[in-house]
């Protein structure tokens, strides 16, 4: 993994870069990480899943923890350590790779939902086997007809747009 390090901002400056928008249950259940993201998968319709996912996160399997998650819309272009510091402690910042696979697959053929669907990414970072932070994000390709799933390093150069969401922990 690699070593990342952020600084610590005046919070009420980080709290400009998101915008709360609501919460979304997530129910517990089983989750294997290489049989959800396949494009034998008949409930998701996925166009494009990038090779990493399965590498980094290919041998996830077991119970997906019930909870909440927070979805915001980032209201500023900001790279990835600066989106983190404005969700929050660490308890916030990852989600369960299982937990925003339940998401895609509420909306696994474009329909509407808490989920972006309109071109969009909806990023989640996410913990990988070793415990290294990855953004993992999704976004249906509303011309093509199908979800677009990719990993990039947090520690990644790109911005992420304004208008994209971001998924956390609520509590």
């Amino acid at each position: 993994g690699e070593l990342l390090l952020v600084e610590r901002t005046d919070p009420r400056a980080a709290a400009m870069v998101l915008n709360f928008e609501r919460k979304v249950s997530v129910a517990a259940g089983r989750f294997v990480a290489s049989e959800s993201f396949a494009k034998s998968n008949t409930k998701v319709k996925f166009g494009y899943i990038d090779e990493r996912l399965l590498k980094l996160f290919g041998g996830i399997k077991g119970d997906v923890p019930a909870g909440e998650l927070a979805v915001h819309t980032l209201l500023l272009s900001r790279h990835d350590p600066e989106i983190m510091v404005a969700l929050g402690p660490q308890s916030r910042r990852f989600v369960k790779l299982g937990q925003f696979y339940q998401l895609i697959e509420a909306q696994g053929q474009g329909q509407e939902g808490p989920l972006l669907v309109n071109g969009r990414a909806n990023v989640a970072y996410i913990l990988d086997e070793n415990g290294a932070a990855w953004a993992v994000y999704a976004f249906w390709r509303p011309r093509c007809g199908y979800w677009h799933v990719s990993v990039n390093p947090v520690a990644s150069l790109g911005e992420w747009r304004a208008g994209f969401q971001v998924l956390s922990q609520v509590a």
